[in-house]
């Protein structure tokens, strides 16, 4: 991780929030929403690498005019960069070519629309060369061309993930693309280490690949297992996506840093180019969207003028405009700045920069963690979440129906424990975008029903055995449990057997409690081979009603 103090930005909080967000969401609950909305995410976080790309390319861009100028200065912080640039290079151009190869298992084409304004302009890309081998170019300008939103298969399939990056595997047993790719980043993080030296202390590496985690059974898991095990595509997809932008985030925070090392006041630049720092390019409408607009290798004794969208605006003393907007349009929106700087002789050169960022709808999500369905009397597990918003600042609450709700360990997770009879509950996702501002992002109704009917097992016997009349005469005891399959934990000592009605032939006995009296256990030893014995235990369920549970033994010897 990072050094303590070398935070994440904004930026890479976005990222991770996003991922993790999706991540949870897919795994749970794959609807066309939630795919839908994986394609906009996938979309505006593809673009954002594109556009950090384009930063790291005027980066090194102004070092080559500093090395230029004054190669003595510069020369040492320059080849370290460069060093940085290749390693960087080399550990992207593989997260690449994993994304290629897995977007290859998921289809073979790309119907990608050229004009948003006309759906008509469609231009088709095929994935496979003549002799039918892959080609991670097509699937690169594919990419370019239309983010993910061509991607109409594929994101939901529950099975390529772990087949790709796991070998097939559901344990993480075996070496597949998800160890090689843990292998590359320890590497690299440990190669950029030793280039920086202590100057490796001020750059933030985000990568978690060392660490363990816990998955939703509290069980300890490896970091390829939590992303890439039991997971659907477009999961797998995310953490792709996440792990380039940690590379270039990376590569970003060295070389920028290797590049302030070099004292700017020795050089003259004849370029200048504009850089803007937004907190996120993913905002939930409503939200305010805020960026910081500084000019490369400016002078802090110098103002500057920018209109952004159209608004006039000034540098304020740490060099940068700060733009401030309100999102209530829905879907890609651009920021267009224009700076008007002076220069040394006295006149005005305008720099020109464009950016954009994605505002989508207010959703609000909530996955059952076991079923789709609740079940009275008994503690239900869910978890909330709202796509860009910290799980921290999102809420549940109960608006319709009768029940318990409790907030657990974990951003978003809750148990919920509904009311005996309550046949439905309806639960709102609030989320704090701002400060002080709570939006309803959704409202959801979940049915609830009672618990199954138990099963039940005489003297240890499943119902259909065929058993000996010795086997039943030692002490009958009838125990009753959950349904098998039954996936939600019910408390120790909560279903209890309060009486039996027992047929032995035609012959009738009623028992309180669960265990059989003399005068059944007497019939059963006179009993034929072949008879069938018929018991009906009357079970007190957890949610305070009783159910009856049926169990037929036939009698072979």
């Amino acid at each position: 991780m990072g050094a303590t103090n070398c935070p994440e930005t904004p930026r890479q909080r976005m990222i991770t929030m996003m991922y993790l967000v999706y991540t949870a969401m897919l795994a749970l609950n794959v609807s066309a929403e939630v795919v839908e909305g994986f394609r906009s995410v996938g979309t505006a976080m593809t673009n954002s690498n594109i556009n950090l790309q384009t930063k790291l390319d005027d980066t090194y861009a102004n070092f080559d005019m500093a090395l230029q100028n004054s190669e003595d200065k510069v020369r040492l912080q320059y080849d370290k960069a460069q060093e940085v640039k290749a390693l960087s290079h080399q550990l992207e151009s593989y997260i690449d070519s994993l994304e290629y190869e897995f977007i290859g298992k998921l289809t073979d084409k790309a119907d990608v629309i050229l004009d948003k304004h006309n759906p008509k302009a469609t231009r088709t890309i095929s994935f496979r060369n003549s002799d039918g081998t892959l080609n991670h170019d097509s699937i690169k300008v594919a990419l370019q061309l239309g983010g993910f939103t061509w991607m109409e298969k594929g994101l939901d399939d529950t099975h390529e993930a772990p087949k790709f990056f796991l070998q097939g595997t559901t344990t993480a047993d075996g070496i597949g693309s998800a160890i090689h790719l843990k292998e590359k980043v320890i590497a690299y993080r440990q190669k950029v280490k030793e280039i920086l030296g202590e100057d490796s202390a001020k750059v933030n590496f985000p990568f978690d690949v060392e660490q363990t985690f816990l998955n939703k059974d509290k069980k300890e898991v490896t970091w390829e297992q939590k992303n890439f095990d039991e997971v659907v595509a477009g999961a797998g997809l995310v953490t792709l996506i996440r792990m380039k932008a940690e590379t270039m985030n990376a590569e970003f925070d060295a070389v920028n840093m290797l590049y302030k090392q070099v004292s700017k006041g020795d050089f003259s630049f004849d370029k200048i180019a504009l850089i803007s720092r937004p907190k996120s390019t993913y905002i939930i409408r409503g939200g305010v969207y805020e960026t910081d607009i500084n000019v490369a290798a400016y002078d802090s004794r110098q103002k500057f003028n920018a209109t952004v969208n159209g608004q006039q605006l000034i540098s304020n003393d740490s060099g940068s405009v700060h733009y401030r907007t309100v999102c209530n349009n829905v879907g890609q929106q651009k920021v267009n700045v224009t700076a008007y700087v002076t220069s040394p002789d006295g006149g005005t050169k305008e720099y020109t920069y464009s950016d954009n960022y994605f505002v989508a709808e207010p959703v609000g999500v909530i996955s059952l963690d076991n079923m789709q369905v609740m079940y009275s009397g008994i503690e239900n597990p869910l978890t909330a979440s709202v796509p860009g918003v910290d799980g921290r600042n999102v809420e549940v609450k109960i608006l319709e129906g009768q029940g318990k709700l409790n907030k657990v360990e974990g951003n978003g997770k809750y148990m919920i424990t509904p009311a005996n009879g309550c046949k439905k509950i309806v639960l709102g996702v609030d989320a704090t975008i701002e400060k002080g501002k709570t939006t309803r992002m959704n409202t959801l109704t979940f049915k609830v029903k009672p618990i199954p009917a138990p099963e039940i097992t005489v003297a240890g016997f499943k119902n259909g055995a065929k058993v000996s009349r010795k086997s039943l005469t030692s002490g009958v005891t009838v125990t009753a449990r959950a349904q098998e399959g039954f996936e939600f934990k019910i408390p120790r000592g909560s279903i209890r057997v309060m009486s039996l009605e027992v047929f032995v032939g035609n012959k009738p006995f009623n028992f309180n409690g669960s265990t059989f009296e003399p005068d059944g256990l007497s019939a059963i030893r006179n009993a034929n081979r072949g008879d069938n014995i018929y018991i009906t235990a009357k079970v007190m369920m957890p949610d305070g009603v009783p159910q009856n549970a049926n169990c037929v033994l036939t009698i072979t010897k």
